[in-house]
């Protein structure tokens, strides 16, 4: 039973739950699983996002196009101290910080051989309506560095635009985040993020095209099927919290695609880490 000094982790509530499907939480729970550090999530549902981070005086770590606050998830609180961690960069440096030794050991490994941290997005400068988060200035600068440019190219190549018509809303609350959600992306409705038929199939093949370059990196170390080969770091954990979306939110015949490019790496990748992940309410 979790007790007053248990972390807290605040996830993004679907009917998939107790499953992350959002990338970011996603990431954060693969860390705390990597940690094996007992934790319980806090559901907020999309909407409330906002009302629920001022309540714990978090900030917002991302602005709009239009230069408003964009509230997002995950956060992290911990009882124990009264802190709580709003990004999923900064959480998993905070694991390390406090769980150094916990559970599979460091998320930024000392002898890590570095391996796909020079990955550059051929996507790095599109504009966007949510700017994604640099982590500017944060230790570790090569894997914020990683974790920016493997946003980038989720986020522009295809792949998310694959997702969007199948986000998992809560019904009760579905058509009122689906106006805010096409507002913020300037769409008419969201209606118009579906595509389908020769449209959706060069959709596809475009995601499954910008991933190529960061797929290699994924076949330097033969043992894999993680960068650095036989073990994990918060690197592979950038990539799987997006794979985790994709598995989420895309139709079964879909992932399997997803998971045969480039010869299978992305899918060996999301089986292993979901094999050492609880999915704890």
């Amino acid at each position: 039973m979790p007790d007053a000094s248990t972390l807290v982790l605040y996830d993004i509530s679907s009917p998939l739950r107790p499953r992350s499907f959002a990338p970011n939480p996603s990431k954060a729970r693969y860390a705390l699983a990597f940690k094996n550090v007992p934790f319980t999530t806090t559901w907020v549902d999309i909407l409330d996002i906002p009302a629920v981070r001022k309540g714990l005086d978090c900030p917002a770590t991302r602005k709009l196009d239009d230069g408003s606050d964009y509230y997002t998830l995950p956060m992290v609180r911990d009882p124990r101290v009264g802190k709580v961690v709003g990004d999923s960069f900064d959480i998993a440096i905070y694991l390390d910080d406090h769980f150094p030794d916990s559970g599979a050991g460091r998320l930024f490994p000392l002898d890590s051989t570095r391996t796909g941290l020079d990955y550059l997005s051929p996507f790095k400068d599109t504009a966007y309506y949510a700017p994604i988060t640099t982590n500017m200035g944060s230790r570790h600068a090569d894997y914020a560095s990683f974790n920016f440019h493997v946003d980038a190219t989720f986020t522009f190549s295809g792949n998310v635009g694959l997702c969007m018509p199948f986000l998992p809303f809560n019904p009760e609350t579905a058509e009122s985040a689906k106006a805010m959600m096409a507002k913020r992306a300037h769409l008419n409705s969201w209606d118009d993020t579906r595509t389908e038929g020769e449209a959706r199939e060069m959709k596809k093949e475009s995601a499954r095209a910008s991933l190529e370059t960061l797929a290699h990196y994924f076949t330097v170390h033969e043992d894999g099927p993680f960068l650095e080969g036989k073990h994990a770091n918060y690197a592979d954990i950038i990539v799987g919290g997006w794979l985790n979306m994709m598995y989420s939110c895309l139709p079964p015949g879909e992932w399997r695609e997803v998971k045969s490019w480039h010869g299978g790496v992305f899918g060996l990748l999301h089986d292993a880490l979901q094999e050492q992940v609880f999915f704890r309410s």
